[in-house]
């Protein structure tokens, strides 16, 4: 879930209508393409509420977003989710652990997870169980409203050797992904 290997950049050109050179380093997500490309064509988005995306558009037009959004990573790597948002990343992994914390305005490397290394906490800063908390709630909150039960992640043995077939009952009983191999020790 490091930065490094989440981020994807994106690039939009249309001569006339999105300015040359913009850059941007607002949060957005794969989410947010579908509705930015509607808004963008001028086609109604209309009230969609089990969809997570919102349009980016003010971005490519160099304005301000109407809204700070947090990112969400979603089931990209199993039982691991992640939200992000300038200043923090919060890692957790189910069900146990370990999970982590990033004051990414100190340590935009990501080098030091917060909920496990108090040596280099900034006395001035928030408590970091109340930072994590915060964040938590945020993820799950987020999951609770878009995550189809029959198909969550956490919940699958997911080895990261791809998947095969669709997950519950929409598989029809096929492995959803490769099981983990194990070799006999002679």
């Amino acid at each position: 879930m490091y930065d490094s290997s989440v981020k994807v950049p994106f690039i939009a050109v249309h001569p006339g209508r999105i300015r040359p050179g913009l850059v941007s380093d607002d949060l957005l997500s794969g989410y947010d393409f579908m509705p930015t490309l509607l808004d963008y064509i001028g086609i109604p988005i209309g009230q969609t509420p089990d969809l997570p995306g919102r349009s980016f558009l003010p971005v490519l037009r160099g304005e301000a977003p109407e809204h700070e959004q947090a990112i969400v990573v979603y089931d990209e790597f199993g039982p691991t989710r992640m939200i992000r948002t300038h200043e923090w990343k919060y890692v957790h992994r189910y069900p146990y652990g370990p999970h982590e914390l990033y004051d990414l305005a100190h340590d935009p490397g990501e080098r030091v997870n917060l909920l496990e290394d108090a040596r280099v906490w900034d006395e001035h800063a928030p408590d970091r169980k109340q930072v994590a908390a915060a964040m938590k709630m945020r993820l799950e909150s987020w999951f609770e409203k878009y995550t189809d039960p029959q198909m969550d992640a956490r919940l699958q043995p997911i080895t990261g050797r791809g998947q095969l077939h669709f997950v519950g009952s929409k598989g029809r009983g096929q492995p959803a992904f490769h099981e983990t191999e194990t070799k006999k020790v002679l």
